[in-house]
C-alpha cells in the first residue's frame, strides 16, 4: 500500500517539473534570441507532452508484450 501511495504522490511532480524546466529554458532562449514568447510556448507544450507521457507510464499498468522475435509460439 505504501509503495502505491509513493507512486501517486509523485504524479503531480511528473507533470509540473518538465513543464517548468522546458518553459524556463524556452524563456531564456527567447530573451537571448528576441523571439518572445514563441520558444517558451514551444517548451511548455513539449514539457506538458513529456509530463503526461511520464504520468501515464506511472499510473497505467504495463501492457503485456506479444509477438516479436523470441516470443513463444502459440
Amino acid at each position: 500500500m505504501t509503495s502505491d501511495a509513493g507512486r501517486y504522490a509523485q504524479a503531480g511532480l511528473l507533470i509540473v517539473a518538465p513543464m517548468a524546466a522546458f518553459g524556463y529554458c524556452g524563456h531564456r532562449l527567447d530573451r537571448r534570441l528576441g523571439t518572445a514568447p514563441w520558444v517558451m510556448l514551444a517548451g511548455l507544450i513539449l514539457g506538458m507532452a513529456g509530463g503526461f507521457l511520464n504520468f501515464f507510464r506511472l499510473v497505467l499498468p504495463p501492457r503485456p508484450r506479444s509477438g516479436g522475435p523470441g516470443a513463444p509460439a502459440k
